[in-house]
């Protein structure tokens, strides 16, 4: 009987705690590039698909003070030629105007998705820093 009292306990306990829990907080994130050159726009489709592939983002085209901005302000470097082309580039967190965080990224042609991915998940992480 106590181990029966016990268990309803611990369903009691963990419901009254879900009920509590703050829901999941969505960041609007701007991805803010302005590389206008036709052979980095797979990469930047990719990197954008990811970013709306992210639960807890919203994929904004205005920048608000509490947007995550990424950025790339150096541009695409890029070396090769079509599927065998290496991409490198740093991207750059930033949130109220204050950076909080970059990320040096290289990635072929081949797997964009992967790189995308990756950005993606360091966004995260930027976001994290400053709930």
């Amino acid at each position: 009987m106590r181990a029966v009292l016990f268990v309803v306990a611990l369903y009691a306990l963990a419901s009254a705690s879900a009920v509590r829990a703050d829901p999941p907080k969505v960041v609007p994130v701007v991805f803010a590039v302005t590389d206008n050159d036709w052979r980095d726009r797979n990469l930047m489709e990719s990197i954008r698909e990811a970013l709306s592939r992210t639960p807890s983002f919203n994929l904004m085209a205005k920048i608000t003070p509490e947007a995550l901005v990424i950025t790339v302000p150096d541009g695409f470097g890029r070396d090769g030629h079509e599927d065998d082309t290496k991409y490198s580039f740093m991207a750059m967190f930033f949130r109220n105007g204050e950076k909080i965080g970059e990320s040096q990224e290289g990635c072929k042609a081949k797997a964009l998705p992967d790189c995308a991915n990756q950005i993606a998940a360091d966004a995260q992480s930027a976001a994290d820093v400053v709930k």
